[in-house]
């Protein structure tokens, strides 16, 4: 059958993976505790059997509802996924071994997700945050030649301190900055457009310059490579996108079936329509938000 998609032609190569839902942070924004009931990691013995369902991906990033570095075995986990490039998204407080790293060698990236560039700024947003640890991993991710980038969401609390941060950036070599606009916030990113565009622009010129790629808060995040990035759970449960716990459909289990079985199913096929991605609810696909910000 002829794929009339309009929206995602390729498969996905990138796949999100959820192996703990255990954090170590109570961030004040953050709704994950409220969905995890007993946080807990995704046993060895079930990492296995699932990692041999990831034949069709290139990439794995290892991220969910907790915080991966977190995962009682996680450098065993690497192991696992010796012949993937695994991409990291932390929240930075937790101690990387690098040494361990460097011996599994399949580290594409790791994300750090940076919201301030003080103590102080970043205890506001979660009381119990180790901004020391966090420095030392940028420090050692630099000595071990580890690409790195800095994933920082832009609210009215830190817009004064957006500087500073890339400031950060580019004293710790991290090689991309990503920012985002937090859900829930269209008035005040509709408000203070012009304060916040201003903001920026200067964000941009400034790590450009510096040789750092810059990527804006209305480019898509939830697409790779011309392809929907997957999404699976801690239970192995498979969704076409990010937005898994909010309104996108199920389309299966690793432990039942292959993501190339799903593929193309009549659900998948479904999504692949854009009849999900027309109507997010998403931010970057807000017309009000992508024509205010589409130059920044």
């Amino acid at each position: 059958m002829e794929q009339k998609s309009v929206y995602y032609r390729n498969a996905p190569n990138m796949v999100l993976f959820e192996i703990t839902t255990k954090c170590n942070l109570h961030c004040v924004y953050c709704s994950a505790r409220k969905l995890v009931k007993k946080p807990e990691d995704l046993p060895l013995s079930n990492i296995v059997q699932l990692a041999d369902k990831f034949e069709d991906f290139e990439y794995v990033c290892l991220c969910g509802l907790g915080e991966s570095l977190l995962h009682s075995d996680f450098y065993e986990v690497l192991k696992i996924f010796q012949n993937k490039k695994i991409v990291l998204v932390t929240n930075g407080s937790v101690p990387i071994d690098y040494k361990k790293l460097d011996e599994t060698r399949n580290i594409d990236a790791i994300s750090f997700s940076v919201d301030d560039a003080t103590e102080e700024g970043m205890k506001r947003i979660s009381d119990n945050y180790r901004f020391d640890i966090l420095l030392r991993n940028l420090e050692e991710a630099m000595q071990y030649n580890v690409n790195t980038a800095i994933n920082c969401t832009l609210v009215k609390e830190n817009i004064s301190g957006m500087e500073e941060i890339k400031n950060l950036a580019v004293r710790y070599g991290v090689k991309r900055f990503k920012v985002g606009f937090p859900f829930g916030s269209g008035k005040w990113i509709a408000d203070n457009a012009e304060e916040i565009k201003a903001v920026l622009r200067e964000i941009k010129k400034s790590l450009q310059y510096n040789g750092i790629e810059y990527e804006g808060p209305t480019e898509i995040k939830c697409a790779y490579d011309n392809a929907p990035i997957a999404v699976v759970s801690k239970n192995g449960n498979v969704y076409p996108c990010c937005d898994y716990f909010c309104q996108r459909p199920l389309v299966g289990n690793l432990y039942q079936k292959t993501f190339q079985v799903m593929w193309n199913k009549d659900s998948y096929e479904k999504f692949r329509s854009g009849i999900y991605c027309n109507p997010c609810i998403q931010y970057h696909n807000k017309k009000s938000i992508v024509d205010l910000y589409k130059d920044v």
